[in-house]
């Protein structure tokens, strides 16, 4: 499985030791790429992921991408369209699942935890479904969104600025993506305002 190169500051998040990682990020900034890239070399290891979206819409690109990144190797692989899941041979798994379905997550249990538009997905899915699955493996979690108020996710965001040696976390505009179509179309954005 060949994965994307990640930039530097991409780098120094993924490498960073603390068991909860916060990113708040503007759009395009390449958020949802780091988290594959993570997802993906777990899975590769045969660990367990789990990817979650606030509704199931959303987790259409990440699903495409996973498939792409897991091509290369697909025989090697269990990928089920339906379920969105992909196994591995040893027992690896990475699934995208639901907020407006956070049962369905319930029972599992993870070596990582991605949650896509953190912000987006309530409190009690993250405290009462979502954070227990990283219980038995003492997993990770990262959390990924682009502002949404102040809500749990901003709380974590702040806890993360504290010093904490268990969560860190980290804040990002758009332009910081050094893709210059990706620069270009933020400082439109930006004009339309």
């Amino acid at each position: 499985m060949v994965l994307p190169r990640l930039r530097t500051d991409q780098q120094l998040i993924l490498m960073h030791p603390a068991k909860i990682k916060v990113l708040c990020a503007g759009r395009r900034w390449g958020k949802s790429v780091l988290g594959a890239v993570v997802c993906m070399n777990v899975l590769r290891q045969h660990g367990r992921v789990a990817w979650v979206v606030p509704t199931y819409k959303n987790g259409r690109a990440l699903w495409r991408l996973a498939k792409l990144l897991a091509q290369p190797v697909r025989q090697q692989l269990d990928i089920s369209k339906t379920e969105r899941t992909i196994g591995t041979q040893r027992g690896g798994l990475f699934g995208i699942y639901s907020a407006d379905n956070v049962d369905s997550i319930r029972g599992e249990w993870f070596h990582l935890v991605v949650i896509d538009e953190a912000a987006r997905v309530a409190e009690g899915d993250w405290a009462d479904a979502i954070q227990p699955t990283l219980a038995d493996a003492d997993g990770d979690a990262i959390l990924i969104s682009t502002p949404n108020g102040k809500n749990w996710f901003w709380k974590e965001w702040i806890k993360g600025r504290e010093g904490r040696a268990d969560i860190q976390s980290w804040q990002a505009p758009t332009a910081d993506n050094p893709n210059p179509r990706i620069r270009r179309a933020a400082e439109l954005a930006k004009d339309r305002v």
